[in-house]
């Protein structure tokens, strides 16, 4: 039986926001029948009050608890290797979220404009488009983190 090797304070993270969002998803396919069921509204009138559950999301900010060593009280320091890992998924996430950024508000304007003949988009669409954008990066950050984790694990002669 091969030893478990501890995750790093980046993996832990990695793996906290991949749950969150999870458990926010399982919450969401739970609560739009539930409350189209309750309320005897159609599935699609129950969608939008159910995105609410998307708020669990804010748990994320919790994820920097990975990085403090609560018997020293002190910061745990990343080192290269680790620092480089969380380079690149910052990279990667955030060219992932101005592409998705990009695609949803061209989107936005073209689905206004040629469908709805209407010229602006609302305001109100405009939060939402960053909000998902932020899911995104962190997603795709969350599992550049394990990817780089796992190929470099791989590299290793043991």
């Amino acid at each position: 039986m091969q030893d478990q090797i501890p995750l790093s304070p980046l993996q832990k993270m990695a793996w906290f926001n991949l749950i969150i969002f999870a458990v926010a998803l399982a919450l969401y396919a739970l609560g739009v029948p539930l409350l189209a069921w309750l309320c005897h509204q159609s599935l699609a009138t129950a969608a939008l009050p159910s995105l609410g559950v998307f708020g669990i999301c804010g748990l994320w900010g919790l994820g920097n608890r990975f990085f403090y060593d609560r018997r020293k009280r002190a910061k745990i320091s990343l080192d290269e290797r680790e620092t480089l890992i969380n380079h690149r998924a910052n990279t990667i996430g955030m060219f992932m979220f101005w592409e998705v950024l990009v695609v949803l508000c061209m989107g936005a304007w073209t689905t206004l404009r040629y469908v709805y003949d209407q010229a602006t988009i609302p305001v109100d669409v405009l939060p939402a488009l960053i909000f998902l954008g932020m899911i995104v990066f962190t997603l795709t950050q969350s599992v550049a983190i394990l990817v780089q984790y796992k190929r470099s694990a791989t590299d290793d002669p043991i």
